[in-house]
């Protein structure tokens, strides 16, 4: 049942981060300073996934530099301080909540369907990462000096545009929303 469950949220967490996504709009109360303050916040998330993603090799190797060798999912990180970002700009501490716990239920379940998926896959070598760097909160130390460098034909090849696309759609949409609605 639970595996079940596991599979069906990490299948679906695009479409369910949409839903937590409409939410804290319709319910939001941004205002100019919100706006502004939520600013270097949803930077330092899509900092973070585009440093990740200029890492990444998506099935073909265990990715264990530059931020992988911080935290194991930083791209979730990444979608993380977005997200907690808008949650900020909706100025309700109760969204900001809301949008805690719903990525956690969220990611959390994708995060244990991904690991099962590569402990499957890479075995022991996974096995060793996975007690050496922890799943989400990065570690203070851990980067060390790799023959993998950062691309950013792989920023390219894994769509991060499509994030930027997301983030700018709605941050315009907020902007509306706290000068035209609120």
């Amino acid at each position: 049942m639970l595996k079940s469950f596991r599979h069906f949220v990490g299948y679906h967490r695009i479409s369910l981060s949409i839903v937590v996504g409409i939410v804290l709009y319709v319910f939001a109360m941004p205002t100019p300073w919100t706006i502004v303050a939520s600013l270097p916040i949803i930077l330092l998330g899509e900092g973070i996934r585009i440093w990740s993603s200029g890492y990444i090799t998506k099935n073909k190797a265990l990715v264990q530099n530059g931020p992988y060798a911080l935290t194991r999912h930083p791209l979730y990180l990444g979608n993380f301080v977005i997200g907690l970002g808008f949650a900020v700009m909706t100025a309700k501490m109760s969204l900001i909540i809301l949008y805690c716990v719903a990525f956690g239920m969220i990611y959390f379940s994708t995060i244990a369907e991904e690991e099962e998926s590569l402990r499957e896959r890479f075995g022991q070598e996974f096995s060793e990462y996975a007690r050496q760097v922890p799943p989400f909160i990065p570690r203070p130390t851990g980067i060390t000096n790799s023959h993998m460098r950062f691309q950013w034909e792989r920023v390219k090849g894994h769509r991060e545009y499509k994030t930027w696309l997301a983030i700018g759609i709605f941050l315009v949409l907020m902007v509306f929303k706290s000068y035209y609605v609120s």
